[in-house]
């Protein structure tokens, strides 16, 4: 059962890129030995500015945005269906955060 789901919106109005990639996808969490910060383990909604092409996708790193959708203890896919669902509820609100921050850039 794969853990993660991507699909990607056409956007004419970004800066250095063409599409938005949206992913919802399952993280186990952890320390961060970058931010120095505990990540929980859950399901994902993540929203990421990158230029498609027919034979290959680039992005920018850091210019995305994600939001946990809800903890959970391990993956499943009941789940995982569960927080697809749940993701459109967030999706056009961290869009709105993803555009205002490429345009801003």
């Amino acid at each position: 059962m794969p853990r993660q789901c991507k699909r990607y919106i056409e956007r004419g109005d970004l800066k250095g890129a063409t599409h938005l990639e949206i992913s919802v996808n399952y993280n186990i969490g952890g320390m961060s030995y970058f931010s120095g910060r505990m990540i929980p383990r859950g399901y994902y909604l993540s929203i990421t500015p990158v230029n498609k092409t027919d034979r290959m996708i680039s992005f920018t790193a850091f210019t995305g945005q994600s939001k946990l959708l809800f903890e959970t203890a391990r993956f499943s896919a009941k789940q995982f269906e569960s927080a697809k669902e749940m993701a459109e509820d967030f999706e056009e609100e961290l869009i709105g955060v993803v555009v205002a921050k490429n345009l801003a850039a």
